[in-house]
């Protein structure tokens, strides 16, 4: 019997994500979050192993693991050489979203937490920040204020921005360390005492693909605001296979690199923001593929997870204050 032909197993319920959780389950929650969500849809195909591997910084043996499991579960199948894709359909349909509404409605009227409704519903409720004071972990200033912004947003509150290099002592104070994927390792390693939520942060899959599938010769421009911009991302696309003297990189502060690197390229790799300062100053005939790392929704889904997971534990000591 084919794997694309054999029947799933039930999917193993996700175990709570805290300072004990693996790189792997992490990783796999969030897989699972964007199939369930629709965000990965029935037949898309996921990077190589290897090259996700690589992008996220993780060992290889952790990602092919994640897609065993979540194969085995019925959400991905293997089909040889082609790759690996999505098996299983969004159930969230247009009248399944009304139907979770509906649920949630009820839900605040029975006086239940967050923490009750389970994987989808983790998708549409936003909890309180709670009782955790937050940490945002990473390398450079420019994405540490951008995704320290996205988090705010979502934990309703402010968040500490954290430089990677000024670890562990800048931890001081926080319950809760979040980074991106990249650095989580690296953050486990410098707060064995502090629980860290890494979060998965990157292109969309297809660009990924799109940047892997670049000509061997193609001559790339990679353009970011800052120098830390650039060394995290050409860090990245040499994971995905994108080496020099192919690329060739410049800041929008670097006036003289940047007319170079735009005039002799074919490719441009810059984030959308980046693309829009350059309007004006793209030559004509060059192919521009929009490339930054957003927190997907997956990774959204498993913050307010744990947010709603320590939301409920503070309610219940509290309760429990009551009653003694």
């Amino acid at each position: 019997m084919s794997k694309l032909a054999r029947a799933p197993r039930r999917p193993a319920p996700l175990r709570p994500i805290g300072r004990r959780s693996s790189p792997g389950d992490q990783l796999r929650a969030q897989l699972r979050y964007r199939i369930l969500a629709g965000e990965l849809r029935r037949g898309d195909r996921l990077p190589p192993v290897r090259r996700l591997a690589r992008f996220l910084r993780v060992n290889r043996n952790t990602v092919a693991q994640v897609y065993r499991r979540l194969e085995g579960e019925g959400f991905l199948a293997t089909a040889g050489r082609r790759g690996t894709f999505v098996r299983r359909r969004s159930p969230l349909t247009p009248a399944f979203a009304l139907l979770l509404d509906r649920v949630l409605a009820e839900a605040a009227r029975g006086s239940l937490s967050a923490a009750d409704l389970q994987t989808l519903l983790a998708l549409r409720v936003r909890p309180r920040r709670g009782r955790l004071r937050l940490g945002f972990v990473e390398c450079n200033t420019a994405d540490l204020t951008y995704f320290r912004r996205l988090v705010e947003a979502e934990v309703g509150g402010a968040v500490r921005p954290i430089l990677l290099d000024r670890l562990p002592r800048a931890a001081r104070g926080c319950d809760l360390l979040i980074t991106t994927f990249f650095h989580l390792e690296a953050v486990r390693r410098l707060t064995p005492d502090r629980e860290v939520l890494g979060l998965v942060a990157l292109p969309d899959f297809r660009t990924l693909e799109e940047v892997a599938r670049l000509p061997r010769r193609a001559r790339v421009a990679l353009v970011c605001a800052t120098e830390e911009g650039v060394r995290s991302k050409a860090r990245s696309l040499r994971a995905v296979g994108l080496r020099r003297p192919r690329l060739r990189t410049a800041t929008l502060a670097e006036e003289g690199a940047l007319r170079r690197a735009l005039a002799g390229a074919e490719v441009l790799l810059a984030a959308p923001r980046v693309i829009d300062r350059l309007r004006g100053r793209i030559p004509s005939g060059l192919r521009v593929i929009p490339f930054a790392s957003v927190l997907s929704e997956g990774a959204v889904a498993l913050l307010r997870e744990r947010l709603a997971a320590a939301d409920t534990a503070g309610s219940r000591r509290a309760g429990a204050g009551e009653v003694a």
